[in-house]
């Protein structure tokens, strides 16, 4: 293996340590909420989401080491960049969802309503950041089949993940309160 691709799959190593870090924290968040009378909507939706997102990794190494992709320098430095801007994200909204950020949807029986930080702009930050991720980690490694078959699929996923997601949320008065005036992805005002 060549210096980059030694780099890329350390880089892709990492994470996935990283995701497996937040999957301990989201099943420790889920299990009390749920242990409080949470209940959980469409848990098919994880099922399938949490299985696609962590193929990504070894679909991105195989790739970029079997068909010998390489992405340019510069991209390669860009994806880099934007992935850690994603995980910035994502990190920020955690820190602002505190103990109700899960993986899987969720509700609890009384909604807190989190309106700072990066749910002050639009209704769902952290995906944003999980489809940054999902981008951005293949190409890096120059594994754009990866990214596109990726980002497709999790695409298709996460848009059935958020209708099942509002349609509960948006049935309680507190949540359409505070964000029905958002976007879901991108700042400004609507929808």
């Amino acid at each position: 293996m060549d210096r980059p691709s030694i780099l890329y799959v350390v880089f892709v190593a990492a994470a996935v340590l990283v995701a497996l870090g937040e999957r301990v924290y989201a099943r420790r968040n889920e299990t009390r909420l749920l242990r409080q009378g949470a209940a959980e909507v469409a848990p098919w939706v994880f099922r399938l989401m949490a299985p696609v997102y962590m193929l990504l990794f070894p679909a991105a190494i195989a790739e970029h080491l079997a068909l010998g992709r390489r992405a340019p320098p510069v991209l390669a430095a860009s994806m880099l960049v934007l992935f850690s801007a994603a995980k910035g994200l994502k990190l920020w909204a955690v820190l602002h969802l505190d103990g109700l950020w899960t993986m899987r949807v969720i509700l609890p029986r009384r909604l807190r309503v989190v309106t700072g930080g990066p749910y002050r702009y639009v209704r769902h930050p952290n995906y944003v950041a999980v489809i940054g991720e999902i981008l951005t980690l293949p190409l890096a490694g120059g594994a754009w089949i990866t990214a596109a078959a990726g980002g497709v699929l999790f695409g298709a996923l996460l848009r059935a993940r958020v209708r099942t997601e509002e349609t509960a949320l948006l049935a309680r008065p507190e949540y359409v309160s505070r964000m029905a005036g958002k976007n879901r992805f991108i700042p400004g005002g609507g929808r």
